[in-house]
């Protein structure tokens, strides 16, 4: 892959040197862990319409984007809903 340089001030620099040097790690594999820990807007949207591709590939009842988009915290209800019934 190629590389590139990024500019940042020097108390930024340092800092994070010594946060990849505790890790024990490089100041690009930190950033590189960064960044795929925080996804673009465009991925996030990409996620979702993967993630509702596969939802509707396996339950009889596909809903709409509209109609997902109405139900509010559908995940956090269903991981509600099976941690409930693991307990």
């Amino acid at each position: 892959m190629a590389k590139t340089t990024i500019q940042v001030d020097t108390g930024t620099r340092d800092q994070l040197a010594a946060l990849a040097a505790e890790q024990g790690t490089t100041m690009g594999a930190l950033l590189a862990s960064w960044a795929a820990e925080h996804p673009t807007c465009e991925q996030r949207e990409e996620r979702v319409r993967q993630g509702r591709e596969a939802m509707r590939a396996h339950t009889p009842h596909a809903l709409s984007d509209e109609q997902l988009d109405a139900l509010p915290n559908v995940l956090e209800r269903l991981r509600a809903l099976v941690g409930d019934a693991a307990a």
